[in-house]
């Protein structure tokens, strides 16, 4: 197996290639074990595709006769009026479209419609009849093959079933990890694990901040001039014109971000950012590679500055394209950052940057905060991080089968893209050398991040205020109780939105200020607790299958516990969860 150091040229030549082996073999296997007769299943999909086509052909040339129909009656009711008017020649035409209609038409709606009927109820049952032949196949599924296929195919790569408060205390108190993360910001989904022994946290947040709006709001206004016209004569002109006004208001604003945190403690004393650019994966030309000159000139002034001024020890590396690409200037240990960054590092992250077949190029911020990493790709965006079962469950083996791979393939390549950046460092790859915080003793115990997850989960509007119009920042505080749930309140923060005029003067073309008035809303937070608990229901992976005895005797234990119907629990990977009150 490779040795991760050179990302791009690895994926291609072994990663990729193995991930589809490990993700084809198990999905035969599950095809295998579920018994599933797949050409039996190919039939009836094509009899049931046959029969939907049917149907459509048919209820299409139903809607053409009914537009005829539709017609006859405007015909026979024109030619009607007509008659009563005195045009006894309107006889004729009233007399031929009510016969078509009712000796043609209506006859062969009639039988169009019974016919659509018949297609329709033949659809259905064949649909149920291939749902029943890949019911076996549907409850095999499992909540965390996604994670499972990526550590088989990377096994130095190790998951969680879910982000424990041990690991979390770990990354806050070994790798420091600041408190300050989760201000503004609510957990929607996270998986965690380790890398060679290093934490790291794979998450999605919503964050929120008060930005601003601008409103605007108009009036007509009239007047009368005196002009003269070309006869030299006077006479009176209206005019018209619209005044606009506008206000700047404050106004929340919400987004989705995705971040892997990992922490790792070589160069823990080194910070910096950098942000993706312009400038990769340009090809040479002229232009392009003036554009680069500028910007390394750029850079080297800087660092001439930095020097002259005593502010900074900044210094230009070898590779000028790495510089110019990753343009990591604010960094503040220069020795630190050179001991990450080899010339092999550099070359290899130049070769992520510039990559535009294998990989998603330079699509990442890469902040590093002692020692905790924090890579923000883009690629994550709107991606799925959860092999939900039910995204697989179908009624065709050869769907399910070209859906379930894609799938998979697609997490693979999108979290092997975002730990890319950090493989290139040799330093990351070494094994974890520090020991485990003291603190972080809570094994068993899920984080607070999870429990913000599940409460995103169950959806912000199942937690928010009356009176709140906004989307609601989810955060938790938890208890453990006795049996090792947690009791957790959850703290919907909103707004609610309270009507405003604002009167703005403006001066119009008549001579005078008028006032205009500019409606606007005025945000104030509201907020409200409800409690849930919630509880692991099953630790180990190999048992997530939803129908698994394992996992249905969880269920059923939590639903008893808590006097619950199935409606009444929210599950999410081994976590279950109901409310308490709201």
């Amino acid at each position: 197996m490779p040795d991760y150091d050179q990302p791009v040229q690895e994926f291609g030549s072994y990663f990729r290639d193995q991930n589809e082996r490990v993700v084809t073999d198990y999905f035969e296997s599950l095809v295998k074990q579920s018994s599933v007769d797949e050409q039996a299943n190919i039939q009836t999909v094509n009899e049931y595709n046959t029969l939907k086509e049917g149907e459509s052909a048919v209820s299409k040339s139903r809607g053409r006769w009914k537009f005829l129909r539709v017609l006859c009656i405007v015909v026979a009711a024109i030619s009607a009026a007509c008659l009563f008017g005195g045009y006894w020649y309107m006889l004729i035409p009233l007399a031929g479209s009510l016969a078509f209609l009712f000796t043609k038409v209506n006859k062969k709606v009639k039988g169009l419609h019974e016919e659509v009927t018949k297609l329709t109820a033949a659809k259905e049952e064949k649909l149920q009849e291939a749902w029943d032949q890949v019911a076996p196949l549907n409850e095999l599924y499992n909540w965390g093959l996604a994670q499972k296929f990526f550590q088989e195919t990377i096994p130095d790569v190790q998951f969680e079933p879910f982000l424990s408060t041990k690991t979390l205390i770990d990354l806050q108190e070994t790798y420091g990890l600041s408190d300050a993360f989760n201000d503004y910001r609510s957990i929607i989904d996270t998986q965690s694990g380790h890398f060679k022994g290093n934490p790291f946290a794979l998450t999605r947040y919503l964050q929120h901040w008060i930005g601003s709006k601008i409103y605007t709001g108009s009036i007509v206004i009239y007047w009368t001039e005196e002009v003269e016209d070309s006869n030299g004569d006077s006479r009176s002109v209206q005019r018209t014109q619209v005044l606009t006004a506008s206000v700047t208001k404050p106004f929340p604003e919400y987004a989705v971000r995705e971040t892997l945190i990992y922490g790792h403690e070589a160069g823990d004393q080194l910070s910096f950012s950098r942000q993706p650019s312009n400038l990769s994966g340009l090809e040479d030309g002229f232009m392009n590679n003036m554009r680069k000159n500028k910007a390394m000139k750029q850079i080297e002034k800087q660092a001439r500055t930095q020097i002259k001024k005593g502010t900074g020890d900044l210094t230009v590396m070898a590779n000028k394209e790495f510089e110019t690409l990753f343009r990591a200037t604010d960094r503040d240990n220069e020795v630190q950052f050179r001991m990450l960054f080899t010339s092999l590092a550099q070359q290899e992250m130049v070769n992520i940057l510039d990559d535009n077949s294998v990989g998603y190029g330079d699509d990442f911020r890469f902040i590093k905060v002692g020692g905790v990493n924090f890579v923000e790709p883009t690629h994550l965006s709107g991606m799925s991080l959860d092999s939900n079962p039910e995204l697989f469950k179908t009624f065709d083996v050869a769907d399910a089968r070209n859906s379930f791979k894609q799938f998979h393939t697609d997490y693979f390549k999108a979290l092997y893209f975002t730990f890319a950046p950090l493989f290139t460092i040799p330093l990351y790859l070494d094994k974890r050398s520090v020991p485990i915080a003291k603190a972080a003793n809570n094994d068993g115990e899920t984080s607070f991040w999870e429990h913000e997850a599940v409460a995103n989960h169950i959806g912000d509007h199942a937690f928010a205020h009356p009176a709140s119009v906004t989307q609601n920042l989810l955060k938790t505080s938890a208890g453990k109780s006795r049996d090792g749930s947690a009791t957790v309140t959850v703290s919907a923060h909103g707004y609610e939105g309270i009507p405003m005029v604002d009167i703005i003067p403006v001066y119009g073309n008549d001579g005078d200020w008028h006032e205009v008035p500019v409606p606007w809303t005025e945000y104030l937070p509201v907020s409200k607790d409800s409690t849930i608990v919630v509880e692991v229901i099953s630790t180990n992976p190999a048992e997530e299958v939803p129908n698994s005895d394992n996992y249905r005797t969880g269920i059923s234990k939590f639903m008893s516990k808590y006097n619950q119907s199935e409606e009444g629990v929210f599950l999410r990977r081994v976590l279950a969860a109901t409310f308490l009150s709201r």
